[in-house]
């Protein structure tokens, strides 16, 4: 009752809707979808009265993949195994989407044009123009990786209280391998002819694989917190070089892995 009462008022408030999307997973991560399916309700009553008042529409559709991605996680023990599911789930919604209600999609992607560049002639317009056809598949992308980022925070949440370190001993281990990194790897090439929109949503494995590998050798190198900042800031400013190089870090890690090699080699501390 008392998570379900926090849920909801917070899907009320707009800035607020990702704190109750990650106390859904919380709840679905510890105790299942019985109990996780209850706060969902309550929270999405509060996203339908936000809805009302500032027509915002994203906690309603953060709220319920939050809830599906935390069961995932609750089943699959394995982040690696989430990433692909969520990936495949985000396909299938994109596609659908775009089926449904693509005409709705396009006119979110010009309501961001009049806010963000209102000259035809500027760059970041003609981006958006060229991104319509496919303005489904960027929506789903930007959503399941929301709907992921609450599900980290949940887990936090969670090691925090049951199992404290675990959240940073399970990040450490991500990785894309073996069978998975080849069939993801399939699937990149064969969407990149079908439908190269799709790429957004297959790409998000390797990139939270890549951030993974950073975190786990910062700490096997004992390089500090600095360098973490560093890096996310590196990643803010230099975007468009950071991603492309973290998703080429993740695929040589998947086939080489780097931490196993690294924990064959003895501290530098050690004697």
């Amino acid at each position: 009752m008392n998570a379900g009462v926090l849920a909801a008022g917070l899907a009320v408030l707009p800035m607020l809707y990702a704190l109750s999307a990650a106390l859904v997973a919380l709840v679905a991560l510890r105790q299942g979808a019985t109990a996780g399916t209850r706060v969902l309700l309550a929270a999405m009553a509060g996203a339908l009265v936000s809805w009302q008042l500032t027509g915002m529409v994203l906690p309603l559709l953060v709220l319920p993949l939050t809830a599906v991605l935390a069961l995932a996680m609750r089943r699959f023990q394995d982040w690696s195994a989430l990433l692909l599911f969520a990936a495949l789930l985000g396909i299938v919604l994109a596609i659908i989407a775009q089926q449904l209600m693509g005409d709705r999609f396009v006119a979110i992607v010009s309501q961001i044009q009049a806010v963000m560049a209102s000259d035809p002639q500027q760059m970041g317009w003609q981006v958006l123009e060229a991104i319509k056809p496919y303005a489904a598949f960027l929506v789903t992308t930007a959503e399941v990786f929301e709907a992921l980022l609450c599900v980290v925070l949940a887990r936090y949440w969670q090691a925090g209280l049951y199992n404290p370190g675990g959240l940073r001993a399970e990040f450490h281990r991500l990785r894309i391998g073996g069978q998975s990194l080849w069939l993801l790897l399939g699937a990149i090439i064969v969407s990149w002819w079908l439908q190269p929109a799709a790429l957004l949503l297959l790409l998000l494995p390797l990139v939270f694989a890549g951030v993974a590998l950073v975190h786990a050798l910062v700490t096997r190198q004992k390089l500090g917190g600095q360098w973490l900042v560093a890096f996310y800031l590196a990643i803010i400013l230099f975007n468009q070089f950071m991603l492309p190089l973290l998703v080429l870090v993740a695929v040589a890690d998947g086939a080489v892995d780097f931490r196993a090699r690294l924990a064959k080699q003895p501290d530098q501390d050690d004697k």
